[in-house]
């Protein structure tokens, strides 16, 4: 006599994903997303602030910059795109940190403190830089201001300095440490683990105001999530495998 059937039978078994590889595989997906929008955000707000006149620029050049649309850009750059991408990086340290616990038995707890505390001290800098550098348009469009030519390029000057001087050194430290609890974890390859020391040197000691030196960071970070996202493919592809070899 056939036995009856149970309707809610777990089906296909073999092929579900244990619930660890799951949180594994989101928690890299959303750590890879939130570290792209924030390289994304933050290059196109550099990009923007870079159309800020420059110290040597004449009182008529900043006049005619101010007085026109093309200061509208600053704004949009300094009040919107920066602190956008400031926020995603807060989330990026956040689910990054989570993904690292996941992804190791052990994590060394002071380090990634000290990455934490690095992020967060970046993201002041950026807030602090964007608004250094607004504050000249940002008088002139809500305000209706003169144009001081003394202020406006020592603003803009003083926006540099924050970001690409101090907030590089921030910027170093988290290189660092992040390539440090990935080495410990196993988690990142052996090129990318140096890559990252030389890539914080030069943040760290390079003294310039060159905006070229700023981009390093986001370039870092895009080639970070790369790893990390591949890492989550390779965790998906786990139980295909596993089931293969049965």
């Amino acid at each position: 006599m056939d036995q009856p059937v149970e309707e809610d039978a777990p089906r296909g078994h073999g092929n579900t994903m244990p619930e660890d590889q799951l949180a594994r595989r989101h928690a890299a997906r959303l750590t890879s997303t939130l570290g792209i929008a924030f390289a994304v955000l933050f290059l196109a707000g550099l990009a923007l602030l870079a159309r800020t006149p420059g110290v040597h620029a004449t009182e008529a050049d900043l006049a005619a910059f101010y007085g026109s649309g093309d200061r509208r850009w600053i704004l949009l750059g300094g009040l919107y795109v920066l602190p956008m991408a400031a926020v995603a990086f807060l989330w990026f340290v956040a689910a990054l940190r989570q993904w690292v616990e996941m992804s190791s038995r052990t994590i060394d707890h002071l380090l990634a403190t000290v990455q934490m505390l690095s992020g967060v001290a970046f993201i002041t800098l950026a807030f602090a830089a964007a608004g250094a550098a607004t504050i000249v348009a940002n008088s002139v469009e809500l305000a209706n201001l003169p144009v001081d030519p003394t202020v406006a390029r020592q603003f803009p000057l003083y926006s540099r300095t924050l970001l690409i001087i101090f907030g590089m050194r921030m910027a170093a430290i988290f290189v660092t440490t992040t390539a440090k609890l990935g080495h410990e974890a196993k988690l990142f390859p052996r090129w990318f683990v140096f890559g990252s020391y030389g890539v914080a040197g030069a943040l760290f000691l390079v003294a310039t105001l060159n905006v070229w030196l700023v981009v390093v960071f986001p370039l870092w970070v895009l080639v970070l999530n790369g790893i990390i996202w591949f890492h989550g493919r390779t965790i998906a592809q786990e139980p295909a495998v596993s089931a293969s070899t049965l």
